[in-house]
């Protein structure tokens, strides 16, 4: 793509481009989106999207890995704003998949990004390249161990209901259990914040007991 530098002062592409300019494009797209932030391990914020980029297949997914926090962290960047750069369709959706919506916690997203195949391989790759920084910092990697567990029982369970798709409702909820859906992400979304204020009202509970026996104990 010769002229990607003269593009880039508009942010739009006046033509189709193909899978491999695209991929070209999202690379320049995230150097602007993520200029000056920084990853996990305190490197520039393209290097994540590289890294993510180089650990999957083929030109769309590339694309896709490279833009898969511009909308959510990227200033000034929408889903319209892609599709007008020149990015197709299933592209964006794929990103929109990927993106963080308000409310949602990061295990609905993991279901949520799951049942679009470029999202789930992106997805998978990113929470990959996730553990690898944490772990390096000495940190606890559990939560990422967790969400690639759930992404693919998440990514199977779409794939098994697509492939029986003519085949009676019940008996593929036998087969192979409810699909999730966006209403199951947003009640798992319930079940967590409901845990985490059940969890916090026990350890306050917990504290003043144990700060009303230290002052009898101290008292007497």
């Amino acid at each position: 793509m010769a002229d990607i530098r003269e593009r880039r002062t508009l942010w739009r592409s006046p033509v189709a481009l193909s899978e491999s300019e695209q991929r070209v494009w999202a690379k320049e797209v995230a150097l602007h989106a993520h200029a000056g932030q920084l990853d996990k391990a305190g490197e520039p914020y393209i290097s994540d999207c590289q890294r993510v980029a180089g650990a999957v297949e083929g030109d769309k997914a590339k694309t896709v890995a490279f833009l898969h926090d511009v909308v959510e962290k990227g200033p000034g960047w929408t889903f319209e704003r892609l599709l007008d750069a020149g990015f197709s369709q299933d592209v964006v959706a794929a990103v929109e998949s990927l993106t963080h919506r308000p409310g949602e916690t990061k295990d609905a997203l993991t279901i949520r990004a799951a049942a679009n195949a470029l999202g789930a391989a992106v997805k998978r790759a990113d929470l990959q390249d996730n553990l690898a920084q944490v772990e390096g910092q000495g940190r606890d990697v559990a939560q990422y161990r967790g969400r690639l567990l759930l992404l693919g029982v998440a990514a199977n369970n779409d794939e098994h209901m697509e492939q029986n798709e003519g085949a009676d409702d019940d008996r593929r909820r036998d087969q192979f259990g409810p699909k999730f859906s966006q209403g199951d992400a947003r009640a798992m979304t319930r079940r967590e914040n409901a845990d985490r204020v059940a969890k916090t009202g026990l350890i306050l509970f917990f504290g003043l007991a144990a700060a009303a026996a230290i002052f009898f104990i101290l008292s007497r």
